[in-house]
């Protein structure tokens, strides 16, 4: 059995592979003289394949690196750049080698993976610092990977973010945040009051708001974390919690009385025993959020919900309806007004199916 890292475990394996884990370069000048194409993909098992010089990085084998670099090996392939293979797999000493000889620092491969996410992936901490001084710094590339960190709570890899200057707000979308979050939201959302706080110390801003319009302290009060929600509200603008303030920002939203008046109310939550829902919990009128569909302004006025959690309940002030937002598929679909809502809110839930 020869175990290819986190590749898998094969029973056999073509011989050339053997020569490149073993850096047995006599062998890889035969092959070389039998016509062997340095840059193909070698099949290994019935449904993986990796190039000569992919099997040299992940096996850290010196020898076949720098014999395929000297043959003309392909360091930065399209969607499987060296470097990124190197700092997932590697030590210092082949990582600056493939550097050296022209392996670009700031590729990325074909699922948009970074340097810094890949030497996280591979559990090389002790390569980010390389990463950095090699010219892909944390200032200007890292945001990514550190929220990933704050996710995974990796203390170590952290703490080296910060202290290379991180954007410790960063927001961007990808593929595994599209809803844009900070990493201060990420730890909300993983209620870490702990690494919340940290993370504020060390200048986290906590106004700054996910792509469905939630702060810190509304992430909190969605996990029903009081500790948590009181908090992120000491540090917020008191104007926030003002509901003569939040009156005035809704104005052009333009709610019913009685939509007002329940969320104005002592009971949020709605009871739905015949829905598959179970309930749906709201927010108070004051921590109501704005966010936006397209062009489309809405509130949401749902905070949790049974089942379904991608799915809440907003405020379409364009026609005067309660209305279903489904976060996961950007659909939006209206019900009614918030009067015949009341009257039956299980019928109209099941509309969504």
């Amino acid at each position: 059995m020869i175990k290819l890292k986190d590749i898998g475990s094969f029973e056999s394996v073509p011989q050339i592979v053997s020569d490149i884990i073993q850096g047995n370069t006599d062998a890889l000048d035969t092959h070389l003289q039998q016509g062997w194409n340095v840059n193909e993909l070698i099949e290994i098992g019935e449904y993986s394949e990796e190039s000569p010089l992919d099997l040299a990085l992940i096996m850290e084998s010196f020898a076949s690196v720098k014999w395929l670099v000297e043959h003309n090996a392909d360091l930065n392939s399209k969607g499987n750049p060296s470097f990124l293979r190197a700092v997932r797999y590697c030590n210092e000493e082949i990582i600056r080698y493939v550097v050296a000889h022209g392996a670009k620092i700031n590729l990325v491969n074909n699922v948009k993976s970074d340097a810094f996410e890949q030497a996280l992936y591979g559990n090389r901490i002790e390569n980010l610092p390389i990463i950095h001084s090699l010219g892909y710094t944390v200032n200007e590339y890292g945001g990514k990977a550190f929220r990933k960190v704050v996710s995974d709570q990796n203390h170590k890899a952290i703490d080296f973010f910060i202290s290379n200057n991180v954007d410790i707000n960063y927001n961007k979308p990808d593929m595994v945040y599209s809803f844009m979050p900070t990493p201060l939201c990420v730890a909300a959302r993983y209620v870490n009051l702990k690494m919340c706080k940290y993370l504020v110390e060390h200048g986290a801003d906590v106004t700054i708001a996910e792509k469905d319009g939630l702060r810190p302290y509304q992430i909190a009060l969605e996990k029903d974390d009081n500790e948590m929600a009181e908090y992120f509200k000491s540090l917020e603008p008191k104007k926030f919690h003002s509901l003569e303030y939040k009156l005035g920002e809704l104005e052009p939203y333009k709610l019913s009385k009685d939509l007002i008046e329940f969320l104005n109310g002592d009971n949020l939550h709605l009871a739905l025993p015949e829905s598959d829902f179970e309930y749906f919990n709201f927010f108070s009128l004051v921590n109501i959020v704005p966010l936006k569909h397209g062009r489309k302004k809405l509130l949401r006025l749902s905070k949790s919900s049974g089942e379904y959690e991608h799915i809440i309940l907003v405020w379409n002030p364009k026609t005067q309806k309660i209305a279903c937002f489904d976060l996961e598929h950007d659909e939006l679909n209206d019900l009614c007004s918030f009067k015949d809502f009341m009257k039956d809110p299980s019928m109209h839930i099941e509309k969504i199916f």
